[in-house]
């Protein structure tokens, strides 16, 4: 893994691990209307980026590709923002983050093996995860098992998106393909809002700058680096890299709020990253940019 490509992975992850500081914010907000918001500012931005340098097109095959990956990735969001209402923080955020266990999965169903230092890096990463969530994490509960299921069903269409973005990126560009896929993403999340009752414009003024934030900080440095990178790993490694949100979150808590770190997260978080570590060490493509 070239220097350059994990420094864009872990700028990634830290991006993500941002999206918690913002929901204490705008909780009063729904979050069908923070998810729209989020994917079509983020699409705004690239179009606005691609009128000023313009960055070619998408093939007829990529275009009809395109719709499932924003549909996939729109569906992502909707599910994990509305089963966090419905479950604890800690089941959604261990469930949701099983994305690399179905791309694995996915990937064996292709024919396509991964070597047994990829299966120890998920091994690990995984330990860590449950570590973290130890104490809090109770999927039986009955009254969790709605949003529990949520969870999971974001990690699968978390999964999806990134399985097709793998054979989309091989020949169109990142600026492209973002712009597209997260404009599909927020139409997929407005059809889900308005079925669901909820109004996109059902926010104050003085939440638009964290909309904003939502917009470029999580999505652009974050989901639209993780679009970048599948070019040159797999959808497993690229999958793999929110399973250190909860640490990086943990983290920000710390530095920002003065928050006590739990001591699941130092034991656990190690063990993510060096897990982490090892499976985009291993899972690295030669395809060239």
């Amino acid at each position: 893994m070239t220097a350059r490509l994990g420094l864009l992975l872990l700028l990634a992850m830290v991006s993500i691990s941002s999206t918690s500081l913002v929901i204490r914010y705008v909780a009063t907000v729904p979050v069908l209307v923070l998810a729209f918001w989020r994917m079509f500012i983020a699409s705004g931005m690239l179009w606005g980026f691609s009128v000023a340098k313009p960055r070619g097109t998408l093939s007829l095959l990529n275009k009809k590709r395109i719709i499932f990956a924003g549909i996939f990735l729109g569906c992502h969001f909707a599910c994990f923002f509305v089963g966090v209402r419905h479950t604890s923080i800690a089941n959604a955020t261990l469930l949701a983050n099983m994305g690399p266990i179905f791309t694995l999965l996915i990937a064996l169903a292709q024919g396509r093996k991964s070597n047994t230092m990829t299966y120890l890096g998920l091994g690990m990463a995984g330990v860590g995860a449950i570590i973290i969530q130890a104490n809090d994490f109770s999927i039986l509960g009955g009254e969790n098992f709605f949003g529990n299921s949520l969870a999971l069903l974001s990690a699968l269409f978390f999964a999806l998106t990134y399985v097709v973005a793998e054979m989309i990126r091989v020949e169109t560009e990142n600026i492209v393909y973002g712009r597209t896929l997260f404009l599909v993403a927020a139409m997929t999340i407005l059809v889900i809002a308005v079925l669901s009752g909820d109004s996109i414009f059902a926010f104050k003024p003085e939440h638009i700058v964290w909309l904003l934030f939502l917009g470029f900080v999580p999505t652009i440095l974050g989901h639209n680096l993780l679009n970048y990178a599948i070019k040159y790993v797999t959808a497993t490694a690229v999958s793999s890299v929110p399973l250190g949100e909860p640490i990086i979150a943990s983290l920000f808590g710390f530095l920002l709020f003065s928050e006590v770190i739990p001591v699941g997260a130092l034991m656990g978080g190690p063990i993510i990253l060096i897990g982490v570590y090892i499976v985009l060490k291993n899972q690295v493509s030669n395809v060239a940019n």
